[in-house]
């Protein structure tokens, strides 16, 4: 269950700040620092840590576009931290410490605050070198891990991408890096649900899946055809069987037919006849209605996505 907080939260600001707001007539009247009409809100905001290559735009809404180098955390951190050239970031993010936002600590001095890829509400990271994977503790999943080269990663509560008309995920377009070295292999597109990679599988592909069970569900008819058969040729054998008769020593005439033989057989054909052959005919039906309904593209449950393809 989400945990919401106050619409208005003045925790964490400045003791003196904060004792005159609440001494404040309107605030008391519920008046003051509403921020109504996208005013301005007094507000815990921690002040960012600037490095000296950073330029810094911000409106003092806890909103931050910081243009330098990478940065995932302190000022010696990433390949800006270690001083390499090719690192240029901007980095985009919203809600520094978002789930508890201190101006000051719990001595009332000022709070300064790195780049927190856990804790900061929302974030866009774009950098010339960085190690995207490790810096927003991503599983490692099948296509692996990226290590100084150029990554994007995109980080909110909740994200959606919207496209009015189609969506593509793409990979393998170019022949060379932006580092300028040979790409020799395609990667693909990890889905990865949770963060865990341990159960990792290939996503089908519908059109050899549906091929595949067509055949298979060609297969068990023909099957059906077989069994039905040998049942018809066991029919006319049980048939001979318990009418047929032997030649006595008595001038060579013939006995009369099993007592045993003529009534187990009339039952087996029976059987045969009706329950089995009906059985089988209901099977071979069912069949057919099984292909229509899954693998058909007009099917209820056409088990390829209508709108969806992946290679």
């Amino acid at each position: 269950m989400p945990r919401f907080k106050k619409a208005l939260n003045i925790e964490n600001l400045k003791k003196e700040l904060k004792d005159d707001l609440m001494s404040s007539p309107d605030y008391v009247n519920n008046v003051l620092g509403k921020g109504i009409a996208g005013s301005r809100v007094s507000e815990a905001i921690p002040q960012f840590t600037q490095a000296k290559a950073e330029k810094i735009v911000e409106n003092g809404t806890n909103a931050f576009v910081v243009i330098g180098k990478d940065r995932p955390g302190s000022i010696l951190s990433g390949y800006g931290g270690r001083g390499d050239s090719g690192a240029g970031t901007i980095d985009m993010v919203t809600g520094r410490m978002s789930h508890n936002p201190s101006t000051v600590n719990s001595r009332n001095e000022s709070l300064r605050a790195d780049p927190d890829f856990k804790l900061d509400a929302s974030r866009i990271y774009v950098s010339q070198k960085t190690d995207i994977d490790d810096n927003f503790d991503l599983a490692t999943g099948k296509v692996g891990r990226s290590t100084a080269r150029s990554g994007i990663g995109i980080k909110s509560d909740a994200v959606r991408v919207i496209g009015r008309e189609g969506i593509k995920l793409i990979t393998g377009t170019d022949i060379k890096g932006s580092h300028g070295e040979d790409i020799l292999s395609v990667s693909g597109i990890d889905l990865i649900a949770g963060n865990d990679d341990g159960n990792l599988q290939p996503l089908v592909l519908g059109n050899n899946v549906n091929e595949s069970l067509e055949k298979m569900a060609d297969f068990v008819d023909k099957l059906a055809g077989i069994v039905s058969s040998a049942i018809v040729y066991q029919m006319k054998f049980n048939t001979k069987v318990a009418s047929h008769t032997h030649l006595t020593a008595f001038y060579g005439t013939p006995t009369a037919p099993s007592e045993i033989l003529v009534p187990a057989g009339v039952q087996v054909a029976k059987d045969l006849g009706i329950k089995t052959i009906k059985d089988i005919f209901k099977f071979r039906t069912n069949i057919k209605f099984h292909k229509q309904t899954y693998y058909a593209v007009s099917g209820k449950k056409y088990i390829n996505s209508r709108h969806n393809n992946t290679n």
